[in-house]
């Protein structure tokens, strides 16, 4: 569905890359999750595959098209890496023009359940401007949920969320990766969330891809269980999870 092809990203005045020769691979339906150590690239990849930045070098691809060739192709995604919306407007004011945008405006049944979903039902008459980091949060969480997208991109969706809307939120997520086949990347360091729905990770040091493995058991259990390997590469993965 979604294929990253030998991606780079050098940005000027800079002699290292931020991101080199990353490829991966995201099929219809599935939830991958990407870990790392801050600094480490997630972001980079992540604003990448949202054309928030253009790459140096390497393609994505997403079903057969180069998203930098068509404007319109990432109608189809919903994205939360850093918090945007108007803090001037209402939350739900941002959730309608949103919708608008993106010629959606039959998807407006959505945005009760959707404000309920991310605990921000009660301030949908508020303005984000005001809010706390992890209001902001939820908020840009409700926009790229609203309107039923068909791939996501999250940055830390569980920030702000008490446990049960923790709970909430997977459920509704493995509930879209089922029945209606979305396909997911998201970053997180809350990895017990991240456990309860990847069924692979990959994990990205120094803006390459490190390790990628499979299955929901979390990496500290994985190196109990293969002592094959390298102990600079386990090393750096478990302090990801510090």
């Amino acid at each position: 569905m979604l294929k990253i092809n030998h991606l780079s990203k050098q940005f000027a005045g800079n002699e290292f890359y931020s991101l080199k020769d990353v490829s991966l691979e995201i099929n219809k339906g599935e939830i991958v999750g990407l870990i790392g150590k801050n600094g480490a690239g997630k972001s980079t990849l992540m604003k990448l595959m949202a054309k928030s930045l253009k790459p140096s070098s390497g393609t994505i691809t997403y079903k057969g098209t180069d998203i930098f060739s068509q404007d319109n192709l990432l109608a189809d995604f919903g994205i939360m890496i850093d918090p945007v919306f108007y803090p001037e407007m209402t939350v739900m004011d941002n959730l309608k023009f949103y919708l608008d945008l993106h010629g959606k405006k039959d998807l407006y049944p959505n945005i009760e359940k959707t404000l309920k979903l991310v605990e921000l039902w009660e301030a949908r008459n508020r303005k984000p401007k005001g809010f706390s980091f992890g209001m902001k949060q939820r908020t840009a969480l409700a926009i790229a949920l609203v309107a039923e997208p068909d791939f996501l991109i999250l940055d830390e969706p569980f920030v702000g969320l008490d446990p049960i809307g923790v709970q909430k939120l997977i459920d509704i997520l493995k509930q879209w990766s089922s029945e209606r086949q979305i396909s997911m990347l998201i970053s997180s360091h809350q990895l017990g969330e991240l456990e309860a729905l990847c069924s692979r990770y990959v994990y990205i040091e120094s803006g390459e891809l490190a390790e990628a493995f499979e299955g929901k058991s979390h990496p500290s259990v994985l190196v109990q269980l293969d002592t094959t390997k390298n102990l600079d590469s386990v090393e750096a993965l478990l302090f990801a999870y510090i």
